[in-house]
């Protein structure tokens, strides 16, 4: 059984793996066709587009290796019974459960793949990928990984510091410099968002003005920021759920629900995140059964169409939810998990069903 599990592995880790490098070709190039209208402003030229592109690629992996591992489940073993060889095994005494169960177990190498794309290697590459951007429009030096960012406009500097186990809220802080380089006025907000009307608004905002006849402190629940900064600059201090680990997601939300302040989109990312790397090894384990009864004699095209709409029914479904739930104010595990247990559901009456 090891040796046909290590051969069902390859097949089935090699057609996800070309499958998802279509996907992500396709990805790539449409965002790269969406970033030729910016080029020209500041240093942002073609190939600093490209590199943006690039980094936002592990993200676009994340989105896509459940669709992946389906279609690429769907295509290689499907191979194999175009081969006959899934009759072959059946003939040894290879029933559907143990090629369900060494082929679940692809999916669980895939699924801990997913994870790590998801908590290692999107999040930062997602984040730095926004900074390059928006700084190489602006014409400034291009940004620093690390646990704060630094953005400058004029004689305004902001300081984006990053949740982290020391300060799990983070913050954004404010400094302003006279022309002759003197601190005039130094600021900290929770956060840096825009209204319903589009203006930079800074939440829980505190300043404190130096002038001749000393300090002024300013304390406001929410200050206009009318300082005319940059909004692609602005857009970075936004703390958005998938430029964050999944750990900083939860510290974030710990912070967020002790002060009684809205979680739910962080709630919702990080029980997406958990239930997007469950459902890769569940699309592994859907392909069994379609391979075994009606896509047996099917071609290769057939398998993909099939893996194409279900994984677009999942995705579409996915996404309908996290938007609605905003809406029908659902609770966010249900918003996230829903589509993942309608997915185990199919699964396991579609496996019950093979013969």
């Amino acid at each position: 059984m090891k040796v046909i599990r290590g051969y069902l592995w390859r097949n089935i880790l090699g057609a996800s793996a070309l499958v998802l490098a279509v996907l992500l070709g396709i990805a790539g190039f449409v965002e790269f066709v969406g970033q030729l209208g910016d080029l020209g402003e500041g240093r942002y030229g073609i190939p600093q587009a490209l590199l943006y592109v690039l980094l936002k690629l592990p993200t676009f992996g994340f989105v896509m290796l459940p669709i992946a591992v389906l279609i690429g489940s769907l295509l290689g073993l499907g191979a194999l019974a175009a081969r006959s060889e899934l009759i072959v095994l059946r003939a040894a005494g290879c029933s559907p459960v143990q090629l369900a169960r060494a082929t679940l177990a692809a999916g669980l190498a895939l699924g801990l793949f997913t994870l790590m794309l998801g908590e290692y290697l999107g999040p930062p590459a997602e984040r730095f990928a926004r900074q390059y951007r928006a700084m190489a429009k602006s014409g400034d030096e291009v940004p620093r990984t690390g646990p704060s960012t630094w953005i400058r406009d004029g004689q305004v500097f902001l300081n984006v510091i990053w949740p982290d186990d020391q300060r799990p809220e983070g913050g954004v802080f404010l400094f302003r410099v006279a022309p002759g380089e003197a601190l005039i006025a130094f600021g900290r907000a929770d956060a840096l968002e825009p209204d319903a009307s589009g203006q930079w608004v800074l939440q829980n905002f505190a300043e404190s003005r130096f002038n001749e006849d000393g300090v002024s402190v300013t304390r406001v629940p929410a200050a206009l920021e009318a300082s005319g900064l940059d909004p692609d600059l602005l857009g970075l201090t936004v703390l958005r759920p998938n430029t964050l680990s999944g750990m900083a997601l939860l510290r974030y939300v710990r912070y967020l629900q002790r002060n009684d302040l809205e979680a739910r989109p962080y709630l919702v990312e990080l029980h997406g995140r958990i239930a997007a790397a469950v459902a890769v090894p569940l699309m592994c384990l859907l392909a069994v059964p379609f391979v075994l009864g009606p896509l047996r004699r099917a071609g290769n095209g057939g398998r993909m169409m099939i893996g194409v709409v279900i994984g677009l029914a999942w995705f579409l479904v996915s996404r309908a939810l996290a938007d609605g739930g905003e809406v029908w104010a659902l609770a966010p595990a249900l918003t996230a998990w829903m589509p993942t247990m309608l997915l185990a559901v199919a699964a396991a009456v579609a496996l019950a069903r093979a013969r």
